[in-house]
Formats: C-alpha cells, sequence, structure tokens
C-alpha cells in the first residue's frame, strides 16, 4: 500500500519556481571582475534564467544530456547558470580554473563539453588549450569588457546571447534522478574524476546544509559565498539561499582579505563560507587593522581542510564569531557533515 500524500519532483527547477513565488524581492548582489557592483532580485534572476534557458535552446542547440561546461567566478551570470544549464535537463558542468593545463583540457575532454561559459578574464587559460579540445563548439563570453579580443573560434557574448530571448519559458517534466551537474575531483590521485550529481541529490544536500546542524540558514541572513563555484558547486549554497530566501553576496575574483572585509562591512553581511588559508587571512588582516565598527558577520562556515581549533576560539573571543567546521568530498555533494566547538572540547 502507498501513502496518498501529493509529491513532486525534487528538481533544481522546483527550487527556482519556488524562490520566484516565495523570495521575488531577495537580492543576489555581485562584486564583478571589474570592480563594479551588480544587484538584483530573485525575480529577475528567475526571469533571466528563463532567457538562458531559451537561448541554449534555440542559438546553441543544448537538448536533455548535453554537457555545458561553465570556467567563471562567483557572480549572479554564474547563478544563471547553475540553474538555467539543468532546467532545460543538461548537466551543468563546473571546471575548476585551479588546475593545471594539462588536467583542464582532460576534463573539458572527458565530460565531453558542448558548449564552455568563461568569464573574459580567464580566457587565457582556455587559449592555451582550445586547439586541443574535441567537442567543444561554441565559447560563451560573460563580462567582457568594450573592445575585448580573444583568439577562441566560435565566441559569443554572454548578453547578446540571451539579451532578445523571451524571459518565461515551459520548463520541461524532469525526473529526480535526471543528472543536474557535474564536478570532477582535485586530481589528488592521478588525473581528476568526475562525479555526477542528479537534480535529487541537489535538492536534499541543499535542505540539509540549511538545518540548525549544519549551517543554520534562514531569510535572515546575508550570505558571503566565497567558496567557489568553480567546485564542487560552491557547496550547494546557490541553491540553498533560493531555498530559505537568504540574501546572496558573490566576489568573483576579489578574495584578498582587505576586499573580503570591505564586502562583509559594506554589504551586512551575517553569515559566509570560505576555506581554511580565507579565514586565517581575514583573521590576521582584522587584528592588524580591526574594523571601525563591529561586523555583522555571526558565524562562518569553514571546509576543504581542518581550521585550528585555536584559531576558531580567537576568532570569537577577539571579534565574537562563531566557527563551523564542515567535512566533505567532491563525492558528497560535497558536504557531509558539520560540527560546532563544543564547551566540553574548549580549553579552559
Amino acid at each position: 500500500m502507498k501513502g496518498l500524500i501529493m509529491d513532486y519532483p525534487l528538481t533544481t527547477t522546483t527550487i527556482l519556481n519556488y524562490a520566484r513565488s516565495a523570495f521575488a524581492d531577495k537580492k543576489l548582489i555581485s562584486y564583478l571582475p571589474d570592480g563594479s557592483r551588480h544587484e538584483y532580485t530573485y525575480g529577475q534572476l528567475y526571469k533571466r534564467c528563463c532567457q538562458l534557458a531559451n537561448a541554449m535552446r534555440n542559438k546553441l542547440g543544448i537538448t536533455k544530456g548535453d554537457m555545458v561546461g561553465t570556467f567563471a567566478w562567483n557572480h549572479y551570470q554564474h547563478v544563471e547558470l547553475y540553474y538555467g544549464i539543468p532546467g532545460i535537463g543538461a548537466v551543468c558542468h563546473t571546471i575548476n580554473i585551479r588546475l593545471s593545463s594539462q588536467q583542464i583540457e582532460f576534463i573539458i575532454n572527458h565530460a565531453e563539453d558542448k558548449v564552455i561559459f568563461v568569464d573574459a578574464t580567464l580566457v587565457p587559460l582556455l587559449e592555451k588549450i582550445a586547439p586541443k579540445l574535441e567537442t567543444v563548439e561554441k565559447f560563451i563570453i560573460i563580462n567582457a569588457p568594450k573592445g575585448f579580443t580573444t583568439t577562441l573560434p566560435n565566441t559569443i557574448h554572454y548578453e547578446d546571447l540571451i539579451g532578445e530571448q523571451l524571459d518565461t519559458i515551459a520548463w520541461p517534466e524532469l525526473q529526480e534522478n535526471d543528472a543536474s551537474g557535474m564536478c570532477y575531483t582535485s586530481g589528488t590521485t592521478g588525473m581528476p574524476k568526475g562525479v555526477l550529481y542528479s537534480h535529487r541529490s541537489t535538492y536534499l544536500h541543499a535542505m540539509t546544509i540549511l538545518t540548525p546542524n549544519a549551517g543554520n540558514y534562514s531569510n535572515r541572513d546575508v550570505i558571503l559565498l566565497i567558496v567557489p563555484q568553480f567546485h564542487v558547486m560552491a557547496w550547494g549554497f546557490p541553491y540553498m539561499c533560493l531555498l530559505t530566501g537568504s540574501d546572496m553576496v558573490m566576489p568573483s575574483l576579489h578574495l584578498k582579505p582587505n576586499a573580503i572585509i570591505r564586502i562583509l562591512e559594506s554589504e551586512h553581511i551575517n553569515k559566509a563560507n570560505g576555506v581554511p588559508s580565507i579565514w586565517r587571512g581575514i583573521y590576521e588582516e582584522m587584528k592588524k587593522n580591526p574594523p571601525k565598527k563591529k561586523l555583522a558577520l555571526e558565524e562562518y562556515l569553514v571546509g576543504g581542510s581542518a581550521l585550528s581549533a585555536s584559531l576558531i576560539e580567537n576568532f570569537e573571543k577577539d571579534f565574537g564569531i562563531k566557527g563551523v567546521q564542515a567535512w566533505g568530498m567532491t563525492e558528497t555533494s560535497p558536504l557531509g557533515t558539520a560540527s560546532r566547538l563544543q564547551k566540553k572540547t574548549r580549553k579552559p
């Protein structure tokens, strides 16, 4: 006997539709590579995702199951790709810009990417290997400055691609076990290995990390996503933020401690994520040049490797900012567990 409660497929499009109806006025703020600040709402994000999806179908010939690569920083266009690509049944393949040219070439060919969306500042990395890429038909350039030129073949500028497309779409019905995203490991044991995420795993992962025992996120939060979108799907935060209605702030390539601190101050960030080197740098900069006003930052999530217990304690003692240590792997979507420093483990 089966239950009679209605159900629906757990897909990334379900998340996007929910954000449009429940959190249309929440904000996505990006500090773009050229230093400019861009802001729009989740309602506007939805419309541009529709334009992108229509463009991929109508102009690029992307169909269900096609691999679409992204080679980009954290910003609003990359979030649009996180939803627009899987929304039409294709697979969003985020390519790690930190890998070697040999590894990047291998990953793109192994995944059989049909199209790659690339930030203008990262184009030189692909120009080196473009002649060796076997399946890529077009390169879509994001955030290209005026007069931008490249040796990449078959290029289209992102805004030109989506500009004349309809901002509505009849999203296809997808199965929740269809592939939605792909990420390759860092290649610590041989060449990088691909991990294929499903819509269901992505949805459930986003629900898991918002829980009180993990990140404890809600629509009251303004979250800075320092963890890169080009690896392990930015720990699932671009999906989680739309589920919770948290405001989302993206730093793109502005990752030096003083730049991050300026964003923390100006956007009144109360939660953030990042790897240990980021938080060590921020702590040292704040000790050297204390902020004039107390930051709104209450808590940060750290992963990739362990941050020392002493630094977590000092961050809280000196600045009142709590740390949450996370662990995961590419194969776990990626967050597997999270832990706060408990009273019984603190030094007296």
